[in-house]
Parts: structure tokens; sequence; C-alpha cells
């Protein structure tokens, strides 16, 4: 019959998860709840598919709280253009609209709706010796004012 798990029937075994899941080391856990590293190690392996669910969660849950925040501002920031248009302070409002762009500028790299990864495009060829040669002569000529010949 296997054991049962020191972890799964650790006191304090909510700590211990609470702190895998902020990314802590076996050996820091291990040495703060006073278990063995291999433990630890065990324990993560039968409950790591519980364990990276409840970490992409909160992962999931914090960046809509992010966004959430983002469109609150944005609100704001179109209801201090309105106020501002109204009032006709037209460089409050101007500000306001400025302030609202870059939010929705935001929004948008964390939504990955703007894509700024520049674009690689690779080129392949084969040149014969010559060609070769007289790119070298030309680029060098060019360059580094060496005439080779």
């Amino acid at each position: 019959m296997p054991r049962k798990c020191c972890i799964c029937n650790h006191h304090r075994r909510q700590e211990i998860e609470h702190a895998l899941l902020r990314g802590e080391s076996n050996r820091v856990v291990a040495q703060r709840f006073t278990v063995a590293r291999g433990a630890v190690a065990r324990h993560l392996k039968h409950v790591s598919a519980a364990l990276s669910q409840a970490r992409q969660l909160k992962e999931i849950e914090v960046g809509k709280s992010i966004l959430t925040e983002l469109r609150d501002l944005k609100i704001q920031a179109e209801q201090l253009k309105a106020r501002a248009d109204r009032a006709g302070d037209y460089r409050t409002a101007l500000a306001a609209l400025r302030e609202r762009t870059r939010l929705v500028e935001l929004e948008a790299r964390l939504t990955g709706a703007l894509n700024e990864r520049p674009e690689t495009k690779i080129l392949n060829f084969t040149l014969d010796a010559e060609t070769a040669r007289r790119m070298t002569e030309t680029f060098l000529a060019r360059h580094l004012g060496v005439n080779p010949t």
C-alpha cells in the first residue's frame, strides 16, 4: 500500500501550496515548513495540475481586474472631456482626449490587439564565386575606402 503524502496531511498544507503558487523553490518551502524537499517535489507531482490551473486562474483574474480598471479610467477620461467641452475648456478637453488615447493604446497592448514586434523576413540565395568576389570588393571600396585591385 502506498504511503500517504505528508504534505497533503500537513496541518499547514494550504500555506505550503500558496508558497508553491507564488513560485518559491522546493528547497525554500521545505526549509520554512520543516519538511523534506523530496516530499515537496512528490506533492507537486500529484497536485501540479491543480496548482497550475489555480495559477492560471489567478493570472486571468489579475488580467481581468487590470482591464476593468483601464476601462473605468477610459470612462472617467471621456466624462472629463465631455465636461471640459461643455465648459469650453478646450485645453482640458484635449488633455482628456490625449489620456484616453493613451489608455486605449495600453489596453490594446495588454489584450494583444496591438502587435509591436518587428517582422523579420529571411531571404536565402546562392552566389557564384565571381559574383561574391565582386560584391565583396564593392562593399570594401564603399565602406572602407579599400581598393583591392
